[in-house]
């Protein structure tokens, strides 16, 4: 039995989601196991700049993230959203397949702090020293982890994860359990801890 999580590290919705599946996987990674996939919601002609625009539409869905989850993002995020930064879902994902390569057992502790990075910190997600900060909080071994983030092989096993993703899910998050061989869905959108918990335990008889 193993949960798939379909996510994009920027997406305001996921950040809402992180604290429950961290909870999720500190409680069950020692009975199964997880399956992280990254959507690309930015990737490709989607790429673009933060502008006032988007940044307004943000903010109405981060509000509403905020009051639904009871997540909290902070100030530095509030002050990201003033930078014409680049929004490019694969290097955040790169980065977590680099991570689920090298550390494994650190892919979802990394996806949490890579999504807090940005939506609490006001990290950018274009650049390598965010990513170094969180292997080192993280006890991940900086040169592999950037020797496998720059790779021409993590840049493929991360456009085959994209693909995998879709064939599961278009919107995020989405996470379900496989058991053997049938698929359940136990969220899309924001579902709280305690309705999770209740339909794994279920699924676990």
């Amino acid at each position: 039995m193993r949960i798939i999580y379909i996510m994009d590290p920027l997406c305001g919705w996921c950040f809402g989601n992180s604290d429950n599946m961290l909870k999720l996987y500190n409680q069950y990674k020692n009975d199964l196991d997880f399956e992280i996939l990254s959507g690309g919601m930015w990737t490709g002609s989607n790429v673009r700049k933060q502008s006032p625009q988007m940044v307004n539409f943000f903010l109405k869905h981060d509000e509403a993230v905020a009051e639904r989850t009871g997540i909290t993002f902070g100030e530095g995020y509030f002050e990201l959203l003033k930078q014409e930064i680049v929004l490019d879902s694969e290097i955040p994902s790169r980065a977590m397949v680099s991570v689920k390569t090298i550390a494994p057992e650190q892919t979802v502790p990394f996806m949490v702090a890579v999504q807090k990075a940005r939506y609490y910190w006001g990290k950018d997600l274009n650049l390598d020293a965010t990513y170094l900060e969180i292997c080192e909080n993280l006890s991940i071994d900086p040169q592999r982890f950037l020797e496998a983030f720059h790779s021409e092989e993590m840049k493929q096993v991360t456009l085959h994860n994209f693909h995998k993703a879709a064939q599961y899910a278009q919107s995020f998050p989405t996470m379900l359990v496989e058991k053997d061989g049938k698929y359940t869905i136990i969220e899309q959108g924001y579902a709280p801890f305690s309705e999770l918990e209740k339909h794994i335990e279920l699924l676990k008889k």
